[in-house]
């Protein structure tokens, strides 16, 4: 065979392998690409800020504690969204948030809306229970949203330690929309996605 053909036959085999086979990315186990080409779009927090217990087969405690206090709103956009994330964690499709309410409590109950806000928007009915130490003082407090007192809050500059803890119960299927303690779990991560944070 003419050497320039038998050449040119070589290139063109080793073209027809190269573009026939599979990339080695594609080949890659998932677990051997870099996690950090994929970074968490919210940062975890430290080792000991989150937590979240199972009290049932779908019910689950979220506590988030720190030291810097921020601000309610702050603090509980994280807890929300760790919520919507563990919620997908667990193949579930949405979850109802627990009131945890005390004998004496004068805020209303949530009543089913036809016509409020859907999935994302509903933050004003996400309202975790708070214990919070002030500088000076010996003992933890407690706040409750539903006891109609004052917020906590309104002078942040005294706290030093803090607590905020929910309950959730997850679902899977349609989430219920007229009720204003459902949460969609997409929507509500991609709602609070740019604007959480994790606490400290």
């Amino acid at each position: 065979m003419n050497p320039t053909i038998h050449a040119l036959l070589v290139v063109v085999m080793a073209l027809m392998a190269a573009y026939s086979s599979p990339s080695i990315a594609t080949d890659l186990p998932i677990s051997a690409v870099p996690s950090d080409l994929n970074p968490p779009e919210v940062p975890p927090a430290a080792p000991g800020v989150f937590s979240a217990q199972k009290r049932s087969a779908d019910r689950i405690h979220l506590v988030v504690t720190g030291h810097v206090f921020t601000s309610r709103e702050a603090i509980e956009k994280y807890l929300a969204y760790r919520a919507a994330q563990l919620t997908k964690e667990q193949h579930a499709d949405w979850f109802s948030f627990v009131e945890q309410r005390n004998k004496g409590d004068t805020v209303a109950v949530p009543k089913a809306d036809p016509t409020g806000p859907r999935f994302s928007f509903r933050m004003e009915y996400w309202r975790p229970v708070w214990r919070y130490k002030t500088e000076g003082a010996t003992a933890w407090k407690s706040w409750s949203p539903f006891s109609g007192n004052p917020d906590f809050a309104s002078d942040p500059k005294g706290i030093i330690g803090y607590e905020a803890s929910a309950d959730i119960v997850l679902h899977k299927g349609m989430v219920a929309a007229t009720n204003p303690l459902a949460f969609d779990a997409d929507a509500l991560s991609d709602f609070l996605v740019n604007q959480a944070s994790p606490p400290r």
